[in-house]
């Protein structure tokens, strides 16, 4: 779908291939200020991408400004045996992290370049990809310093579920979980 927001013109595509270096081009530039962290650099930001790319079915929203990339969402089904849910603290109910095939989508990355945010291309990516999976479920992890995405996940009725830290040396994230389709519960 295309939209026109102050003359430039915006898209979303939904697709299971992605140009993994572009991406990352595109997410050093919005995390330009943190990529000294661990969060951004260990695993790689290339290992991340290429794994989730390669998990199977993979699926990624990717936004366009006047033909360029500027952001995704991107993620994958989880299999029965992830391991997504360990050291998941102060979940209040056990059977969260329980899983089976169809059960939870979950996004692995989203990011948009600062001066593409107000054409909502967040939004439109995450309602894009997240409309026509048949998964019971979507979750994410987001950094618990990073609340203007967490304020606009909220707004999208994503429930805060418990606290993880994705890999050793990250900052805490804050797991999140709305139910699918989208549309069934806006």
């Amino acid at each position: 779908m295309s939209l026109e927001v102050d003359g430039v013109k915006s898209a979303v595509e939904i697709t299971d291939r992605v140009d993994l270096e572009a991406l990352a081009d595109v997410y050093r530039r919005v995390h330009a200020a943190d990529l000294h962290l661990v969060d951004h650099s260990d695993p790689s930001l290339e290992d991340r991408l290429r794994w989730t790319a390669e998990a199977p079915g993979f699926e990624a929203a990717v936004g366009y400004v006047d033909g360029e990339i500027v952001g995704t969402v991107m993620g994958c089904p989880l299999p029965a045996e992830t391991l997504w849910w360990r050291d998941l603290t102060d979940a209040q109910d056990p059977e969260l992290a329980v899983e089976w095939e169809g059960r939870t989508f979950a996004v692995c990355e989203a990011f948009v370049l600062p001066e593409f945010r107000k054409h909502r291309l967040g939004v439109r990516m995450m309602n894009d990809l997240l409309e026509k999976r048949s998964e019971e479920r979507v979750c994410l992890a987001v950094t618990e310093t990073n609340t203007r995405v967490w304020h606009a996940l909220q707004r999208l009725r994503f429930q805060h579920v418990g606290d993880l830290v994705p890999f050793p040396g990250w900052r805490s994230h804050r797991m999140l979980v709305r139910a699918l389709p989208l549309s069934a519960s806006r």
